[in-house]
């Protein structure tokens, strides 16, 4: 955890709302993981929420698609039809969902915990112009968190099994 309490706690918040969705992905049952439940597929779910995190925490377009994982994975991005709000064309495989979650951690992590409070209050250069990163941040917690409460509650109708609640992410 760094020094800059501001930035420490966001990154917290945001890697405790990814623990949250990882134990949803961990406990799906195989035969719920293209399942749909009168909308997405828990898969697709999943690598939305994923997708989003990535994008969010990166300073625009460019830099998020030239990233040496989306390289490396450039068939499981497809056209990046999540930037266009379209459905990719293909559902993601559950090891590629458990990479592409170590490397949202990984990236949430270094992404603000690294930042001083002040550079949190800057706009945003290209993604999500109209709030600062502080604002954007708390945003993508707010939408990593309303995915896991959905799938959570997938589970928990299938399996009778409630999802645990992480307090800070530092703790997983």
């Amino acid at each position: 955890m760094g020094t800059d309490l501001l930035a420490s706690g966001v990154a917290s918040q945001l890697l405790a709302s990814l623990s949250m969705l990882k134990d949803c992905i961990d406990r799906c049952p195989g035969k719920e993981w293209n399942e749909r439940h009168g909308d997405y597929p828990f898969s697709q779910v999943a690598f939305h929420a994923l997708f989003d995190c990535d994008y969010h925490l990166s300073e625009d377009v460019e830099e998020f698609k030239g990233q040496s994982f989306h390289r490396e994975n450039r068939g499981s991005f497809g056209a990046y039809e999540e930037l266009e709000d379209r459905v990719p064309p293909q559902l993601p495989e559950r090891d590629f969902i458990a990479r592409y979650y170590a490397h949202c951690r990984e990236k949430a992590a270094l992404a603000i915990e690294t930042k001083a409070s002040a550079e949190l209050l800057f706009p945003n250069a290209d993604i999500r112009r109209n709030m600062t990163k502080l604002e954007r941040h708390i945003n993508l917690i707010r939408h990593m968190q309303h995915h896991a409460a959905q799938l959570g509650l997938r589970l928990q109708f299938s399996t009778g099994r409630e999802m645990e609640w992480v307090s800070r992410g530092y703790e997983r």
